[in-house]
């Protein structure tokens, strides 16, 4: 599928839905706090101050986690694109895609969030790194990241100090955006993300990269903290 199917999933469930006024949940976990039975599955969410969201929301452990992205390794779909794309969301909600920097801050800034991200290596094997919590500013923040205590079962490569490679913390760059610290563009041939100068991780880009693994599929996702 093409990019810019996230129109077209919205209007086919802004269909179902029925009415203009229909009330969505927030998040995924709000989705599945409505049916604990509600499967793994696409679902049009609203946070506050959002439009409506088309998001693939994975259940699990009586839990829905929003996914805000996923890519996987020689991507179909262009990732070295602009400002205003990064910030509105591209791809196929099905499988690679970017929910779009503006959408992720009104949902991080509506309750406190954690973030997941699960690897497949090469090897097949599932991995994944934890984030205690996880925000982004608005645009006029750079939609900056901040990210709590680490855990899981590859390296931290994004709030480990590390001169030069720490990602927490970092402005948001993307080719016709330079916001990171280093005397070029990182994001002009490894696709937008936080960037130091020019860091140990960079997930969105047509060959996702996080040091110390070599990643077949990647997924973000996020859900609010207890």
């Amino acid at each position: 599928m093409k990019q810019g199917n996230f129109c077209i999933y919205l209007l086919l469930l802004l269909t179902v839905a029925g009415t203009e006024s229909a009330k969505f949940p927030r998040d995924c976990t709000e989705v599945i706090s409505q049916n604990r039975s509600t499967p793994t599955g696409l679902y049009a969410i609203q946070p506050t101050g959002s439009p409506p969201l088309v998001v693939n929301c994975i259940m699990k452990d009586n839990s829905g986690w929003t996914v805000i992205q996923r890519n996987s390794k020689s991507s179909k779909i262009t990732w070295t694109c602009g400002w205003s794309t990064y910030k509105y969301g591209f791809g196929d909600v099905l499988t690679d895609h970017w929910l779009g920097n503006e959408y992720i801050h009104l949902m991080t800034k509506q309750k406190a969030y954690k973030l997941r991200i699960e690897f497949i290596d090469t090897r097949k094997r599932t991995l994944y790194a934890e984030y205690g919590s996880f925000q982004i500013d608005s645009e006029s923040g750079r939609y900056t990241v901040r990210l709590g205590p680490f855990r899981g079962t590859v390296t931290d490569r994004m709030t480990l100090a590390q001169t030069n490679q720490i990602i927490d913390n970092q402005r948001f760059s993307t080719q016709d955006c330079d916001y990171d610290n280093y005397k070029y563009n990182c994001a002009a041939g490894r696709g937008g993300w936080w960037y130091d100068a020019c860091g140990l991780s960079r997930l969105n880009d047509k060959n996702p990269y996080w040091s110390g693994i070599t990643i077949q599929n990647v997924m973000m996702m996020i859900l609010p903290k207890c």
